[in-house]
């Protein structure tokens, strides 16, 4: 058996957030924030397409993170990226009405999805995309710290069978 306390992460509007933040190379990214009736919240399942007023509030958290979350939030999800030691990873979380973080998951294996084309999601591009850039530097700079030889062992073999 498996028990759970429950942790209200309902704001004062009686909707559920649930926040998505990406760790990758020691800096913090926002990713998404999904906002719904129901406790069980994904981004896929949110009321995020049917709500103006909910995109509005995840423009506003990708374009300021800090000033959305503030001091106890920001300093919480620092702490959670420096215990994991992790050079990518993500946390999903929510906050009391004390902004405090109620942690849901932290992880490795959290994927940074493209929106979908429709214009409507025009305003998350911008997030994803300083994402995945974060990751393309993170792997060049890890690649560039490795001798050749130690990145790719055989290239020359390699090379001549291609």
């Amino acid at each position: 058996m498996l028990a759970i306390e429950y942790l209200d992460a309902r704001g004062a509007d009686g909707c559920a957030r649930k926040y998505r933040v990406m760790m990758v190379g020691g800096e913090l990214y926002p990713l998404h924030l999904a906002i719904s009736q129901d406790w069980k919240i994904h981004y896929f399942s949110a009321d995020m397409a049917d709500r103006p007023d909910h995109r509005a509030e995840e423009a506003l958290f990708l374009a300021d993170m800090p000033g959305v979350l503030g001091t106890k939030a920001m300093t919480a999800l620092l702490s959670i990226q420096n215990a994991l030691g992790l050079d990518y990873g993500g946390i999903d979380f929510a906050l009391n009405q004390r902004g405090e973080v109620l942690l849901f998951e932290a992880n490795a294996t959290m994927v940074v999805e493209q929106p979908c084309e429709d214009e409507l999601w025009d305003y998350r591009r911008a997030a994803v995309e300083r994402i995945h850039q974060a990751v393309r530097n993170l792997l060049m700079k890890s690649a560039c710290a490795l001798p050749c030889s130690a990145a790719v062992p055989d290239l020359d073999l390699a090379m001549a069978r291609v």
